[in-house]
């Protein structure tokens, strides 16, 4: 079904579930059982109450929130005004620590918190560990 991969050197199950995982074993299982469910679904032979049996028609239109843009340009001045505050040199040792971190297998959670304290942005956060990572695309599979 897929190629073993010997990771480990002693045949373990273990090395048939990383082979399985690099590729994509897990995730074509996964998406097979979705369409299935999915065309049960729309055939009528799996029924859910209140979605496919026994709904409720739409009731009126829907109140969409909408965010005036000087909601947003107060939030983007609040937020350059945080970064303009907060030690610029703590928060690039806290960043670097994490791209460390990231870079081995330390537990990431010490180096979030201390990003956290340093004023780091959930943003610069997540840019540091795409800089180690890269960023995950989902291959198509059909």
């Amino acid at each position: 079904m897929f190629e073993q991969v010997d990771r480990f050197g002693d045949g373990s199950m273990l090395d048939g579930v990383l082979a399985g995982i690099e590729q994509g074993w897990f995730q074509q299982q996964i998406a097979d059982a979705a369409f299935a469910y999915q065309q049960k679904l729309e055939k009528g032979e799996k029924v859910i109450v209140g979605v496919n049996k026994y709904a409720v028609q739409d009731q009126g239109e829907l109140e969409i929130l909408r965010i005036p843009e000087a909601v947003e340009r107060e939030q983007v001045a609040a937020l350059a005004e945080r970064r303009a505050g907060r030690d610029q040199a703590a928060a690039e040792r806290a960043l670097e620590a994490l791209r460390g971190a990231a870079e081995g297998d330390e537990n990431l959670i010490p180096r979030l918190v201390e990003a956290a304290r340093a004023e780091v942005t959930v943003g610069e956060m997540a840019a540091a560990l795409k800089q180690v990572w890269g960023e995950y695309t989902e291959p198509p599979r059909f």
